[in-house]
């Protein structure tokens, strides 16, 4: 033996007893520099295979014996005894690697070995953490703590962390010894739990406690996982009680009876609607179903709002969807954190429902017309403005506009003619949203009606001063609005009444002085529009000659049906209901009306008397003068009796014009010839004219998406129509049967 391999053996006895004293804790008196020295000098001469390798096998005889101490551990504190080895272990490491660190930067670095604290690490994982009885026993002791926290029990989370971390280290930078040692197991083992409580929760729960608790069960996962498991394990685990609570049953907890979604929307839940949308949204096909559910619900919600409807008034039917509305307007924003897809099932379901009431237009514009009227029910401005904003959003729904505008047009004439109107800016202001909604045309008429108001206020202002110039004085106080036709709703001639001489001749006069004014005008009086105010004497009845007649005068506001009716009772004294109507020719619809408003109505509104006393009015009956009329007003408002709508004829009447609006709107000019085609006729020519040449179906969506902000055509009408147009030469079919050009 040479004299430097001596020297070498000796150095290296030095060295490798000192590393034993090390991993045995017994490193106070060792001199780290002259090892380091020692170490640098073996590498220098050529040495370093024998140091790396004798370096190595001094680790693993060590931890044979730390493996041996683990196994007579396995049932004797078997956790904290690994962690105590663990932490030992990378203390021992980290001293032998400051020693070594020449040998790690020259010899490791150029033979591409393993880096000596690695070396100690993989050692350690092969020779303990991995050895077969440790390895199994370390899972399954992790799994029982991991059980019994879930169950209740408080475990030792930081030898559980200590555990984990170690299985993340020995992966040296991946997962591969955490995930195959620990996290699979463990996730293996939470689907089963998971799905063992799913099923027990379902039998023991109602839906709002199911979700509670599972709320519960992932908050407590991601915690457990955030504290003590590798970070990305959350994701994982949380994935499973996703997967094993939510996912599979998801259709039972939404469906479950008298707790599901349904029971929640019925009692207006919001919390609990709330947390099932949070609980639905982490599974896939979890909101649909909801969403599906919710659009059912509320599909049945809406039928039972229109097949009730018979026990309804139009303005309660609508104020009954509004507030249906304003629930679920509450659950999107509260509950359902104003998804898309919910909100346009809602849309969706409201529009449905709305346009199978066929007087749905109807019934919007009455509710319209009771808000905007004087007094509507002590409101303020602000809450009228709110209600006149959600009239909109169901006025977006209807598919039938033209008949709402129609309609509309009939109440806001009333509310112009009678002085209903609660205020010019509410009603302006009402106007303005039908605009922004439909554009000027829809509203055009309207904007014309008010025109024309302002138009009769000055007319009135000549009238007066022509009456005071010719020095003619009339013995009422007259007021006439002169209305253009073609923006007022039009009236069946058949409409009239006899109205009073004293009354005719004002007219008369008037009359005369507009057409001298006017030359090739025509006036119509519209009498069932007018009010009326009369001075009214009642005189008590006398029990004897003797006794006074005492009087008291009211002066009574009433429609000019009701005037012509209570001025015939100052030639008679009772008057049969045949005949007040053949003195009066008033329509047996509106005459009972009046007559219930006079005899039937309010206690201090009773002006007559009718016998037989009964609320209906039949031919038989007979009227007076009701001689004990009180009231403590001087002026005395008769409310006409109100109706739910239009009578059943009038409904026909109504929908006989509008379809005949349909046909002869719109003027289309061809050639020089002024010709006025319908609606849906010009709609076509101006899709063809811009097209030229365009395929049936797509013709058929176009004309239908063009007239869908006024009404909503039937596809075989405008088949039709489009046959009429090939038949007058404006369009032609191609060789392609379903093909049309346009004719220029």
């Amino acid at each position: 033996m040479s004299m430097e391999e001596k020297y070498v053996d000796d150095i290296w006895r030095l060295l490798r007893s000192a590393i034993i004293e090390i991993l045995n804790k017994n490193n106070s008196g060792l001199s780290f520099e002259e090892l380091y020295r020692n170490a640098y000098t073996m590498v220098l001469h050529k040495h370093g295979e024998r140091l790396y390798t004798g370096c190595k096998s001094v680790i693993a005889e060590h931890l044979r014996k730390v493996c041996q101490e683990l196994r007579n551990s396995i049932d004797n504190n078997f956790l904290a005894t690994l962690n105590r080895a663990w932490t030992d272990h990378q203390t021992a490491m980290t001293m032998i690697r400051d020693i070594l660190m020449y040998m790690d930067r020259v010899y490791v670095h150029g033979k591409n070995l393993d880096a000596i604290y690695n070396m100690g690490l993989i050692l350690f994982r092969d020779l303990v953490a991995r050895s077969g009885h440790i390895r199994d026993y370390l899972c399954r002791t992790l799994l029982l703590l991991v059980q019994k926290e879930r169950q209740g029990e408080v475990v030792d989370r930081g030898a559980v962390k200590n555990a984990c971390h170690m299985l993340i280290n020995l992966s040296l930078g991946g997962r591969s010894v955490y995930e195959e040692d620990f996290e699979q197991p463990f996730l293996e083992q939470s689907a089963e739990f998971y799905q063992f409580e799913g099923q027990k929760y379902l039998q023991e729960n109602d839906s709002s406690t199911y979700i509670k608790k599972v709320e519960g069960r992932l908050n407590e996962e991601a915690e457990r996982a955030t504290h003590y498991l590798d970070g990305s394990t959350e994701k994982r685990i949380v994935r499973v009680v996703e997967e094993q609570l939510i996912e599979k049953h998801m259709k039972t907890v939404i469906e479950m009876e008298n707790s599901g979604l349904v029971s929640m929307l019925r009692n207006a839940k919001i919390d609990d609607l709330a947390r099932m949308y949070s609980m639905m949204n982490r599974v896939h096909g979890g909101l649909e179903l909801m969403c599906e559910s919710m659009g059912t619900y509320l599909k049945s919600q809406g039928r039972a709002l229109v097949n009730d409807d018979d026990g309804k008034t139009g303005i309660s039917f609508i104020q009954s969807v509004i507030d249906l509305k304003d629930t679920y307007e509450q659950f999107l924003d509260k509950s359902f954190a104003n998804n898309r897809l919910f909100k346009q099932s809602i849309n969706n379901e409201f529009e449905s429902f709305l346009n199978m009431n066929s007087r749905a237009p109807e019934y919007l514009s009455l509710y319209i017309d009771d808000k905007l009227k004087k007094g509507s029910k002590g409101l303020s401005d602000q809450e009228i403005e709110l209600l006149l904003e959600k009239t909109m959003v169901l006025f977006r729904y209807l598919q039938d506009k033209d008949v709402f505008e129609r309609y509309y047009k009939q109440h806001l004439a009333k509310r112009l003619l009678l002085g209903k109107s609660s205020s010019n800016e509410m009603e302006n202001n009402m106007i303005f949203k039908l605009k922004s909604e439909c554009g000027c045309q829809f509203t055009s008429k309207l904007e014309g009606m008010f025109k024309d108001m302002s138009v009769s206020e000055s007319v009135m202002d000549k009238f007066r001063k022509h009456l005071d110039n010719s020095e003619t004085s009339l013995n009422v106080d007259l007021s006439i609005r002169v209305l253009t036709a073609g923006f007022w709703p039009s009236q069946s001639s058949s409409i009239q009444c006899n109205i009073p001489t004293e009354i005719s001749s004002c007219y008369d006069t008037f009359q005369r002085f507009y057409l001298g004014h006017h030359n090739g005008r025509k006036l119509v009086l519209q009498a069932q529009l007018g009010s009326a105010d009369l001075l009214a004497t009642f005189f008590n009845s006398r029990k004897s000659d003797s006794d006074k007649c005492d009087s008291r005068n009211h002066i009574l506001q009433v429609s000019t049906f009701q005037m012509v009716i209570l001025l015939l009772f100052n030639s008679k004294e009772k008057l049969s209901f045949e005949e007040l109507k053949v003195a009066t020719n008033i329509p047996d619809r509106d005459l009972i009306r009046a007559l219930q408003s006079f005899a039937c109505g309010k206690t201090s509104q009773r002006i007559l008397t009718k016998n037989p006393k009964s609320k209906d009015i039949v031919p038989s009956d007979e009227f007076t003068i009701n001689d004990q009329f009180t009231s403590k007003l001087v002026r005395v408002k008769i409310q006409t009796v109100s109706s739910k709508g239009e009578s059943e004829p009038e409904r026909k009447d109504t929908k006989q014009k509008i379809d005949d609006d349909r046909k002869h709107e719109y003027p289309l000019y061809i050639l020089v010839l002024s010709l006025t085609i319908i609606t849906i006729e010009a709609a076509i020519i101006r899709i063809m004219k811009a097209r030229k040449q365009l395929h049936h179906s797509a013709l058929v969506a176009e004309t239908t998406a063009q007239l869908t902000s006024r009404f909503m055509p039937h596809p075989m009408v405008i088949k039709k129509r489009i046959e009429s147009l090939i038949e007058r030469e404006y369009l032609c079919r191609t060789d392609d049967r379903k093909m049309y050009s346009y004719v220029a």
